[in-house]
């Protein structure tokens, strides 16, 4: 037992010491010249139909951080959808979709008035007592459209293919947001999205790809995976004009926390 403690100590030094050091370092992927065996081959793509393709290339993997990176699933499995509420519907929510433009049109989505996305986080939906009161609390606090995010098909485990397909997410609420930006010349600046644990990240996807969007919020934002990563791998001030995060629980992820 005694020769055991040793032995568990000494490598809890040496691990330290290659922190220090700046060892661990190198085990980023983009420094390592070979490939390894759960490395894709060099800018493997995947396109998903008018949202645009995606892309895992060797800064997406870290052999700490992020040794496991996956392509998000089919569109129709993860099936997001947007469901509109606003005053004039605070409780009753109206589903809202690109393909038929008659959703939109017959809803009371008001292009005069500023827009808030909610999106949840892994192993979450929008059925959540948070989601309800987030949204309850908006639509109290403004006259406003509130747009809830719905991609429970795609946050069930595994936490590695949830952490996937929240790209494929981002690129739906992005893929909605330049519809109405282009349907009915709303500002960029004019959108808030909300985003909780994954959620965050998602946020931030989104947020990439739209220029100058007004602002995300990430409650408690996802650590594993995301932590340490370069800025397109996870929710980055350069996401929005604002980007600001909550934090409820400040403990690490080793003691269950964020």
């Amino acid at each position: 037992m005694v020769v055991r403690c040793v032995q568990a100590i000494g490598v809890v030094l040496l691990v330290a010491r290659a922190v220090d050091s700046g060892i661990l370092d190198w085990a980023r992927s983009d420094k390592i010249e070979v490939n390894l065996p759960w490395l894709p081959f060099e800018n493997e793509t995947r396109c998903y139909d008018a949202l645009g393709c995606l892309n895992i290339t060797r800064s997406w993997y870290h052999l700490i951080l992020r040794p496991i990176n996956l392509f998000p699933l089919a569109r129709n499995v993860i099936n997001t959808r947007f469901i509109l509420y606003t005053r004039s519907n605070p409780n009753e929510g109206t589903f809202l979709r690109v393909e038929d433009e008659s959703t939109i049109e017959e809803s009371h989505f008001d292009p005069n008035k500023s827009t808030k996305f909610i999106v949840h986080g892994f192993i979450d939906t929008p059925l959540s007592n948070w989601v309800r009161d987030m949204k309850d609390e908006l639509i109290k606090a403004g006259d406003m459209n509130v747009i809830v995010v719905d991609w429970a098909g795609g946050s069930l485990p595994l936490y590695t293919q949830a952490t996937a397909n929240t790209r494929l997410v981002g690129m739906e609420i992005a893929h909605l947001i330049k519809f109405l930006m282009k349907k009915y010349d709303i500002d960029a600046s004019d959108i808030h999205i909300i985003g909780h644990s994954l959620g965050a990240h998602t946020a931030g996807y989104a947020g990439s790809m739209i220029p100058k969007l007004g602002r995300i919020t990430g409650l408690d934002p996802a650590e594993p995976f995301f932590q340490g990563m370069p800025s397109h791998v996870r929710l980055d001030p350069t996401d929005a004009e604002f980007v600001d995060v909550i934090h409820t629980d400040g403990k690490g992820i080793i003691f269950l926390g964020k």
